[in-house]
């Protein structure tokens, strides 16, 4: 099922089209972004112009196009800080449909903070957060603490509106044009006390004048791989990027950095809202989402077709509860009947915490994606994919340690081509992980049960009891022959009616045997 969802914003209207897929997962096939600056007159009059207006619904008619010629079963759109502002947004509601026959919902602006927020916390699974999304008419902030809102706002700080307001007629800022506009921001936000924000919360930002931060930061530091989703800005990084671009016209802007042609003209505004919410705020760091109000709405949509018609909040919040456990668990180990195994391999400190979370991603992406002998190609999909909790870092472990479980050869080339941002240690933990998803995969496969514990020698036995009478025995002694290595520890393990004995390349014994 392809669903549309169609966000009319104060600077763009953007349209995104997504596959549903049958265990509601979604991905984006089909994306447009037009600068239409609907929101440009509430700058200094109370209505949106008819020129506006106009630009707006040929833009819609085009987006109506596209969602027909791509077969979309729905379209939803959904109107924000500008229509829900404007003196004549109902008039503008009103044209639109008569013109296209599309309806526009209007957000009011705590649902588009709790969209904006639903978004974000599905593809980034952070419980204790502070969450924003900076628009062109609005800012709005969301603070949650083990997944539940505890504080969802809108103020009138948008970057385009910051522009308007305090910006040369050239589009440039002046020293004091920057001093107001900041006053004016610091004014405007909340305090920490006011939050009552907990030491163990995280920055998360939504929206395109951040991304765009975070790829020009990636193109001047180097950063090898081309992903936003889940990168991380310093307050430093932020306030380097500030003096970068601070007094400078937007055609110089445009000229000397890179930044998407509908970002060139807000850039500046958006780095002092992003920069005030961190120095008022007290964040060292913002973690950027690919995902924001579009993915919230698409979420909800697929929990409850009518969510947009017919809710109130606190239902929005409870069915946004009941996603988030959906979305922020289905990677978990449990799902593929291996806790005991993984709870020895921590209680003997064999495995990380950290590395079986990076296992428990493998095994759920392995077990959707279609099988290949393309490994170079199946290591660059993977850093296309985005996984909640994982840094960059383990990300790139996690393709790796698919990619070693297949073709060792081609894994050790890869690490050492990203060798800059991995550690030396990261080549055992892909080493284990890697053995651990062969041996998963035999016993997933077979569905026999495995337990693990260690002798006060420190040897390793395992014991498998398999539910097949075809049991790949050979293909087994070669997984735990590989095992011992990794591990550096002697194992023996138990199959009932099996006798084998192997020594491995270290001289340690592994001997199988029956059992009774």
């Amino acid at each position: 099922m392809k669903i549309s969802i169609i966000d009319i914003g104060s600077n763009t209207i953007k349209l995104v089209i997504y596959d549903v897929k049958r265990d509601n997962s979604f991905i984006g096939v089909h994306q447009e972004s037009s600068k239409v600056r609907l929101g440009e007159s509430l700058a200094y009059s109370e209505s949106l112009n008819e020129q506006s207006i106009l630009k707006s619904i040929d833009v819609l008619l085009l987006y109506r196009d596209i969602a027909r010629l791509q077969s979309a079963n729905k379209v939803i759109c959904v109107g924000t800080s500008a229509v829900r502002e404007a003196k004549n947004g109902k008039y503008f509601i009103d044209q639109v449909f008569k013109k296209t026959g599309l309806r526009v919902r209007v957000l009011n602006g705590q649902e588009e903070a709790y969209y904006s927020y639903f978004g974000a916390s599905i593809s980034t699974c952070i419980p204790n957060g502070l969450f924003f999304d900076l628009g062109g008419g609005s800012l709005e902030i969301v603070y949650t603490e083990d997944f539940k809102i505890k504080k969802a706002q809108a103020f009138p700080l948008g970057a385009l509106r910051l522009t308007r307001t305090f910006a040369s007629q050239d589009g440039s800022f002046s020293k004091k044009d920057c001093d107001n506009m900041t006053q004016k921001i610091v004014d405007t936000l909340p305090t920490k006390r006011s939050y009552g924000i907990g030491i163990d919360t995280l920055l998360v930002g939504v929206g395109g004048t951040l991304r765009a931060l975070g790829r020009y930061h990636q193109k001047r530091a180097g950063f090898p791989l081309e992903k936003i989703h889940n990168y991380r800005l310093t307050l430093s990084a932020i306030d380097w990027l500030r003096k970068d671009v601070s007094y400078l016209k937007t055609s110089e802007i445009s000229s000397r950095w890179s930044f998407d042609s509908t970002r060139v003209e807000t850039i500046v505004a958006g780095i002092y809202v992003i920069q005030s919410i961190m120095t008022n705020l007290d964040f060292e760091e913002v973690v950027i989402s690919g995902y924001g109000i579009r993915e919230g709405i698409l979420a909800s949509f697929i929990q409850n077709s009518n969510t947009l018609e017919n809710h109130n909040i606190e239902n929005l919040q409870k069915q946004n509860l009941k996603v988030l456990s959906y979305h922020c668990n289905k990677h978990d180990i449990s799902h593929f009947g291996l806790d005991d195994m993984m709870r020895d391999m921590i209680y003997y400190r064999l495995l990380k915490e950290r590395e079986v979370e990076i296992l428990s991603y493998a095994l759920y992406t392995l077990s959707r994606l279609p099988e290949t002998n393309k490994h170079y190609g199946l290591f660059y999909r993977l850093l296309d994919e985005d996984y909640p909790r994982l840094t960059y870092r383990e990300q790139v472990i996690l393709a790796l340690s698919i990619v070693y479980s297949k073709k060792i050869r081609t894994a050790e080339e890869i690490f050492y081509k990203y060798s800059h941002i991995l550690k030396p240690q990261n080549l055992k933990s892909i080493q284990k992980i890697a053995i651990l998803l062969n041996l998963a995969t035999i016993i997933i496969k077979t569905g026999s049960q495995i337990r693990i514990r260690l002798t006060e020698n420190q040897k390793m036995i395992i014991t498998i009891i398999p539910k097949q009478k075809l049991f790949p025995t050979i293909l087994l002694k070669q997984v735990i022959e590989k095992a011992s290595v990794v591990f550096d520890i002697p194992i023996q393990y138990d199959i009932p009616n099996r006798i084998i004995r192997v020594n491995n390349s270290t001289n340690k014994i592994i001997s199988v045997k029956s059992q009774t």
